[in-house]
């Protein structure tokens, strides 16, 4: 604690002195003052914790004193001793906030515990800081536990400007299975979002739903502006400066899954709400593309139409599982995906369908094989009913798949390979889609990557990553020859968060970009 005396008596001054140091030893005197003015420069320049002062000083006196560092702002504790009597001037001496107010001649008992209830406000003070933080502040309105009264409003003018009772705006990242390696990154690209713009943004990691919610809310005169307008607030500008600006810089700097959802609310402390009615539209993410900013209104201007249930493809895919022929299975997912992206389908029916098609599957299976695990179907099932993305739904039908072991995705010339290089051979075509890499498929394997590398190329007479690419070129091709997909879908579709990348590499293969090479085929 630092602490200063504006006293003009000396034998006060060093009995104050002795009191403070024998009361917390810690304390540390900043000066001391004989009169208004020079105790006035004094607190100025040295913002001490307490001041110890008389009323009754030489030139300006101690209430001028103390007016005069009030209207500065300077929150410093004050303890007064003084010979003053007068029951005015104590009444504006407490109206100035002391925190003390005492008669010489100084009592040093009564002084210790004076001081000893300044520590105990400091202290509390100093703990109110530490957990006074925005983050704090907000994460409390999301999870519901914040109630702010009039007191609480006024600490977050002061401190930020702002209250919980002015309008805002919640950005939601949902980043899947690459939330744990990527949300600091996404937490770094939000802070940055707001600078220069007018307007502030706070991030808040949400582990349990693998998410990022930011803050927007704007600092100073917002609460009046509120009340001089008769229209709702409204964050136009902060959604067009997202939408333009920052959702694409992290749809290109995030890898893998990457959904963003935008509300707008009238009061802060009503966060909860907005991030519930965000949860009860992300599955809506399946209508949109990646790097879309989805709001309600969004959603609500869809045409929903009814979804035929394709028969047909049925039928195409029992085919697949009689002959056990994994490329054909997957072709057939990806019609699928197609002919649901062709009209708005609510994503229930969509879900629906896919659970249809799959016990569609799961039946013809059942005619040559056992199913070793009920339990695993019915999860992937589950999966699919809770999926919010497609590729958590293609997951959850890769899922489905694992569980009906019958070795779709081997060939006759495998049978030449080592046990290690089939294995990572049949990998590679279960997953080069996904965008796999040579070191994933050596963890599973247990080997290092140069063995596997070296073996692969050796028994194959290919690299990993031509067989890779040679891979996802050819079903690139079948998507722009078989489907009216757009690029970043088919991106997406073969392991590629880049559809730019994605037409660079098929250029350089094929010789054509792949827009050139879809009208080659129609």
């Amino acid at each position: 604690m630092k602490f200063v005396i504006i006293e003009s008596e000396e034998q006060a001054r060093e009995t104050i002195k002795k009191t403070v140091h024998k009361t917390c030893p810690e304390a540390v005197l900043a000066g001391a003052a004989q009169n208004g003015k020079d105790g006035y420069e004094l607190v100025r320049a040295e913002n001490p914790d307490l001041v110890i002062m008389d009323l009754q000083l030489p030139g300006m006196g101690g209430l001028s004193t103390l007016r005069k560092l009030r209207s500065e702002k300077i929150d410093a504790r004050v303890i007064v001793i003084t010979a003053d009597t007068d029951f005015d001037h104590a009444r504006q001496a407490i109206s100035l906030s002391v925190d003390n107010y005492m008669l010489k001649p100084i009592k040093p008992l009564q002084l210790k515990n004076a001081v000893l209830q300044v520590i105990e406000k400091l202290e509390s003070r100093r703990t109110l800081e530490r957990t006074f933080t925005l983050e704090n502040i907000f994460a409390g309105c999301l999870n519901g536990q914040m109630r702010a009264d009039w007191n609480f409003h006024q600490m977050t003018r002061e401190k930020f400007g702002f209250t919980l009772e002015d309008p805002g705006a919640l950005f939601t990242v949902w980043i899947g299975n690459g939330y744990a390696e990527q949300r600091e990154l996404v937490c770094s690209l939000l802070e940055k979002a707001g600078a220069g713009q007018g307007f502030s943004v706070c991030p808040i990691s949400i582990d349990v739903w693998h998410l990022v919610a930011a803050v927007i809310y704007r600092s100073g005169g917002s609460a009046q502006t509120q009340e001089n307008s008769s229209e709702k607030p409204s964050f136009e500008r902060e959604y067009n400066v997202f939408r333009e600006h920052i959702v694409p810089v992290l749809s290109g700097s995030i890898r893998g899954e990457i959904i963003c959802l935008w509300e707008e609310t009238e009061h802060m402390e009503n966060l909860l709400d907005a991030l519930m009615k965000l949860r009860q539209i992300r599955e809506w993410n399946l209508l949109f593309d990646r790097g879309d900013l989805i709001r309600r209104g969004d959603v609500e201007a869809l045409d929903v139409v009814p979804l035929k249930y394709p028969a047909e493809l049925e039928g195409q895919v029992r085919q697949a599982v009689l002959a056990a022929n994994g490329e054909e299975i997957k072709k057939c997912f990806y019609r699928l995906y197609d002919a649901f992206r062709r009209e708005p389908y609510s994503p229930r029916e969509i879900k629906e369908a896919l659970i249809r098609f799959d016990m569609a599957v799961l039946g013809v299976y059942k005619t040559q094989h056992e199913v070793e695990s009920e339990l695993g179907i019915q999860y992937s099932m589950q999966k699919i009913a809770d999926a919010i993305s497609w590729g958590q739904i293609r997951a959850a039908m890769e899922s489905f798949f694992d569980e009906l072991d019958f070795g779709a995705f081997e060939e006759d010339s495998d049978k030449e390979l080592s046990t290690l290089v089939r294995k990572a051979v049949q990998l590679v075509r279960k997953y080069y889609d996904q965008g796999i890499t040579l070191e994933e498929i050596a963890a599973q394997l247990f080997v290092s990557e140069e063995y596997l590398s070296s073996q692969f190329k050796k028994e194959t007479g290919k690299g990993f990553s031509e067989t890779l690419r040679s891979l996802r070129i050819e079903r690139i091709k079948g998507l722009l020859a078989g489907t009216r997909l757009k690029l970043n879908q088919i991106a997406e579709l073969t392991g590629y968060t880049d559809p730019k990348y994605m037409s660079k590499v098929f250029k350089d293969e094929v010789g054509m970009l792949p827009t050139e090479f879809r009208k080659t085929v129609h």
